[in-house]
């Protein structure tokens, strides 16, 4: 019974970590992109003075790549908490042609 209840525990603290990904790479695309969401009149000004704030106190938005790092060491931790299924048609050269077209979108998309 505990032991199910660590394993939920450890599920929900995986989604977290997978969620707080996502978020920081939106907030990416919303910071870098500004002057786009400014003259299609999607800003918000609560997020801009909480993304400011953000710059200011942590620095993660100096450069565009310190924000892609954070993002992607949140999401292989979450990774690493979690049990894959064995896929029996998986084989390693799709999973580095995978991994070499994610890491060209994620990264070389200045």
């Amino acid at each position: 019974m505990a032991q199910e209840d660590d394993l939920r525990a450890l599920g929900k603290i995986m989604d977290f970590l997978r969620a707080v990904s996502i978020i920081l790479a939106i907030m990416n695309v919303y910071w870098y992109c500004y002057e786009a969401m400014r003259m299609w009149g999607v800003t918000i000004g609560v997020v801009d003075r909480i993304l400011i704030n953000f710059n200011r106190t942590g620095g993660l938005f100096h450069s565009i790549l310190y924000t892609k790092l954070f993002s992607l060491l949140l999401l292989a931790l979450s990774c690493l908490g979690t049990k894959g299924v064995k896929a029996e048609k998986m084989s390693w050269n799709r999973i580095w042609t995978v991994l070499a077209v994610g890491f060209f979108l994620f990264f070389l998309n200045w």
